[in-house]
C-alpha cells in the first residue's frame, strides 16, 4: 500500500514565495470591512460580513490601532455593548493577517478570559484568511488551546490579569486589556497591573501598541478614567439634522414625556433649539467626527462614547429613559446601585458617590463652629476610647469621647513619628495612652479601651505591645472588609501557640473588626450636627484630616450576576482618620456602649457629678497626667458582658481602681 509523504521542498518553496508577497497595506477598519466575519455561533445580533458603516464612530479607533499609526496607546472609555470588544477582535484579526507577532489579551477573571478566547476561536473559524494562518486545534499539542493560539509569526495568549505570572513571563508586541476597571488593584503585591502589562511590550520600543478598554467605575479609583485623562480626550460630534450644528450627545438634553410617548433630543445649537427624533441618528452618526479636547501626553489617544450613540436597533433612547427613571425611584429610597450602574454602563461616566455623602468642606466648616480644641473634653463626652493606626514611619493616635446615644467628639489626634520596629516608638505611645483628659466636672478621664491595627509590616510588634497590656484593654485588631460583619467580633482569636503547637491560653488576642458595617454607620451619621450619633470635631484639627474622613466611597460591582457593595478609595488618597474612627467605634462596641439605655448614661453622668463634689480643683498649670481620673474596671473578656461604668472616687483625689492582672505563658521559657 502506498503512503504519500510530505514533500519538504514543495512546502519550503510555497512558504518562501508566500513570504515574498507583501502584506496587505490596509488600515484595521479597511481590513475589517474586507475580511472580518461575525460568526452566528457567538449569538451576535448582526452576524455575517462586518460593516464599519454600521458603527461609524469605530473607524477612527481602529485606524489608531493600526501598526502604521504613530500612537502608542489607545484608550476607549465607552458604554457597554457599543464597540469595545468588536474593535479588539478586528484588531487581533488584522494583526494575525498583516503584522504577525505575539499578542497578549488580558481579562479581569479566568471565566471571562475563557469566554473571550472562545469568541476569538469562533471568529477565526468564520474568517477564511485567519483560518488559514492559525493552527488547527488538536489534542496532541498545545498550538491551539483555550488560552493559546499559534499562527505564522507569533502566538495569541488569552489569560487573566489577576495573576502576576501572566504579566511577567510573556513578551508581546501587542497587548489588549479589557474591562481594566475590574482588574485587581495590586497583583501579587507587585504594583499596578496596567503598568505591569505595558512592561511586557518594552522590548519592542515604539513598535509596541496597547489597547485598553472599559466602562468606568468610581471616581478616584477608575483606571480607564485615569488613562483617558492623560490622552487627547476625543468626543464624537454629530450634526443637527436641522441646523447642522456639531455637538456631543449629552444625557441632559434628552427630553421625554412622563408616558414616554415622545422622546426627542434638544439641539444645543445657539440659534436652533429644535427637537431631534431618534430616526435621524443613522444620518447623524454617518456624518460625525471625533474632536480632541486636550493635548494629552503625545502618545495616548482616548475615545469617550455613551449609549445615546448606539445605532438604531440597539440600545434605544426609550430604554435609557426607563432605566434612568427606575434608578431615580431607587435612589429616592436610598438605593444608589441602579444609578451607579446607569452612570457607568450607559453614560460611560465615573460615579462620584460623594454626590450623595457629606463633603469634607462641610465637616471642616462645622468644626470651626465648635468651642473646644484638641486635648480638652466637652461636657457631653462621658467616656473615652482610643485607636492607633500603624504606618511605615509613624503611629497615628486618636482619642474619641462618647456621650448619650453614641454622640462623639474627637478629643485628641496625635502623630508619633518613629519606626514601629523601634521600642522607643512604642514607649512613646504607651505614655500617650496613660494620659488623663480634663473634664469640665473637675476630674480626669482615662482611656477605657484601645484598638491597634495589626495591618502592615509590624504585626508582631503590635502583638507584643498588646500582649503585655491586655489588663488595660489594649487590643490588637484586624479589619475584615465583608458586608454584614459586626463592628467587633463576639470573641477574639488566639494568635499565640506553645512549642507543642497548641493555642496559648493567655497569649495575644486578635479581634476582628467589621469595617464595612462600621463605615456604613459612620457615613450615615455625618449629616447629624448634634444629638445621638453626631460627630463633633475639635476646631484646631488640620485641614487634611477632614479629607481623610471622607476618603472612601461605596462602589457596587456585580459578581456572578449579584450586586456586591464595597468601600474603596482613590489610589493617592489617605484614609487614616476614617480608619481610626472605625477602630474607636469597635472599642465602643467592645465596652457595650451601643447597648446603653438612657438610664445607663444617667448613671455615668451622676457618677461624674458626684466625683466633682470630692475632686480637688486642679491648678491651671497642672499637666494632663496630674489630673484625677475616672476609670472603668476592665473586667470584660467579650462585648456580651455588662457595660463599664465609671467608678466614683471616694477620696478628694481619685485613684484608679484595682485592675485585674494577667500573665502570659508565652513569655515563660519552657
Amino acid at each position: 500500500m502506498h503512503f504519500p509523504y510530505a514533500d519538504g521542498t514543495e512546502v519550503y518553496r510555497l512558504a518562501y514565495y508566500r513570504g515574498l508577497r507583501p502584506d496587505p497595506d490596509l488600515w484595521v477598519d479597511e481590513w475589517a470591512d474586507e475580511y472580518m466575519r461575525i460568526p452566528r455561533s457567538v449569538g451576535a445580533a448582526e452576524p455575517g460580513q462586518y460593516r464599519t458603516a454600521r458603527t461609524p464612530y469605530a473607524r477612527e479607533p481602529m485606524r489608531c490601532l493600526s501598526p502604521a499609526h504613530p500612537c502608542k496607546r489607545v484608550v476607549t472609555m465607552v458604554a457597554s455593548q457599543l464597540m469595545k470588544t468588536q474593535i479588539a477582535l478586528n484588531w487581533i484579526g488584522a494583526l494575525i493577517h498583516m503584522s504577525p507577532s505575539n499578542i497578549l489579551t488580558l481579562l479581569p477573571t479566568l471565566k471571562l478570559a475563557s469566554r473571550v478566547s472562545s469568541r476569538i476561536s469562533k471568529t477565526i473559524d468564520a474568517t477564511p484568511v485567519l483560518r488559514e494562518r492559525v493552527a488547527a486545534p488538536r489534542s496532541r499539542d498545545a498550538k491551539n488551546t483555550q488560552d493559546t493560539k499559534e499562527f505564522e509569526g507569533g502566538t495569541l495568549y488569552a489569560v487573566t490579569a489577576g495573576s502576576a505570572a501572566n504579566l511577567a513571563e510573556l513578551a508581546a508586541r501587542f497587548i489588549y486589556g479589557d474591562e481594566i476597571d475590574r482588574w485587581e488593584v495590586d497583583v501579587g503585591n507587585e504594583g499596578d497591573p496596567v503598568k505591569l502589562a505595558e512592561i511586557r511590550g518594552s522590548t519592542f520600543g515604539r513598535k509596541a501598541k496597547f489597547y485598553f478598554s472599559s466602562s468606568p467605575t468610581l471616581k478616584g479609583a477608575s483606571r480607564i478614567a485615569d488613562l483617558f485623562a492623560i490622552s487627547d480626550q476625543r468626543y464624537y460630534y454629530v450634526p443637527c439634522p436641522h441646523c447642522r450644528h456639531m455637538q456631543i450627545l449629552e444625557w441632559e438634553n434628552l427630553k421625554y414625556t412622563e408616558d414616554y410617548s415622545r422622546i426627542e433630543y434638544l439641539c444645543s445649537g445657539p440659534d436652533c433649539g429644535a427637537l431631534i427624533e431618534e430616526h435621524h441618528k443613522g444620518e447623524m452618526l454617518a456624518q460625525g467626527e471625533w474632536r480632541s479636547h486636550a493635548e494629552g501626553d503625545g502618545e495616548t489617544v482616548g475615545f469617550h462614547l455613551n449609549a445615546l450613540y448606539a445605532p438604531l436597533g440597539w440600545t434605544s433612547w426609550l430604554s435609557m429613559a426607563k432605566d434612568y427613571d427606575e434608578a431615580i425611584v431607587k435612589q429616592a429610597s436610598g438605593d444608589l446601585e441602579a444609578m451607579q450602574v446607569f452612570f457607568n454602563t450607559r453614560l460611560a461616566k465615573v460615579w462620584d458617590s460623594t454626590q450623595e455623602q457629606t463633603k469634607a468642606s462641610v465637616l471642616q466648616a462645622r468644626a470651626l463652629q465648635e468651642d473646644y480644641v484638641l486635648g480638652s473634653v466637652p461636657k457631653g463626652a462621658l467616656m473615652l476610647t482610643a485607636s492607633v493606626d500603624v504606618q511605615a514611619n509613624r503611629l497615628e493616635l486618636m482619642v474619641m469621647g462618647w456621650g448619650v446615644g453614641l454622640e462623639r467628639w474627637i478629643i485628641d489626634h496625635q502623630v508619633i513619628m518613629g519606626d514601629p520596629s523601634d521600642d522607643r516608638t512604642w514607649s512613646a505611645l504607651d505614655e500617650k495612652l496613660k494620659s488623663r483628659y480634663w473634664h469640665p466636672c473637675g476630674v480626669g478621664l482615662s482611656i477605657l479601651a484601645t484598638a491597634i491595627d495589626t495591618g502592615g509590616h509590624h504585626t508582631n510588634e503590635v502583638y507584643q505591645f498588646c500582649r503585655l497590656r491586655r489588663w488595660r484593654n489594649v487590643f490588637a485588631i484586624k479589619g475584615a472588609s465583608k458586608p454584614g460583619k459586626p463592628p467587633i467580633a463576639q470573641r477574639p482569636s488566639m494568635v499565640d501557640v506553645t512549642w507543642r503547637g497548641q493555642t496559648e491560653r493567655n497569649g495575644a488576642e486578635l479581634w476582628i473588626v467589621g469595617t464595612d458595617t462600621a463605615k456604613d454607620w459612620i457615613y450615615n451619621r455625618y449629616p447629624f450636627e448634634s444629638g445621638p450619633g453626631a460627630l463633633h470635631f475639635a476646631k484646631d484639627l488640620p485641614d487634611d484630616f477632614f479629607a481623610q474622613c471622607v476618603a472612601e466611597r461605596r462602589m457596587t460591582r456585580y459578581v456572578k450576576g449579584k450586586p456586591v457593595t464595597e468601600w474603596i478609595k482613590g489610589k493617592s488618597e489617605r484614609n487614616e482618620a476614617l480608619d481610626l474612627m472605625v477602630y474607636c467605634l469597635a472599642m465602643a462596641h467592645y465596652l457595650g456602649l451601643d447597648r446603653y439605655k438612657e438610664r445607663d448614661w444617667d448613671r455615668v453622668a451622676q457618677a461624674l457629678a458626684q466625683a466633682e463634689l470630692f475632686a480637688e480643683k486642679v491648678p491651671a498649670a497642672a499637666t494632663v497626667a496630674d489630673q484625677p481620673v475616672i476609670a472603668a474596671e476592665p473586667v470584660m473578656d467579650s462585648p456580651a458582658l455588662e457595660p463599664a461604668i465609671p467608678v466614683v472616687p471616694a477620696q478628694p483625689i481619685a485613684r484608679p481602681p484595682q485592675r485585674r492582672s494577667s500573665t502570659s505563658g508565652y513569655l515563660k521559657r519552657r
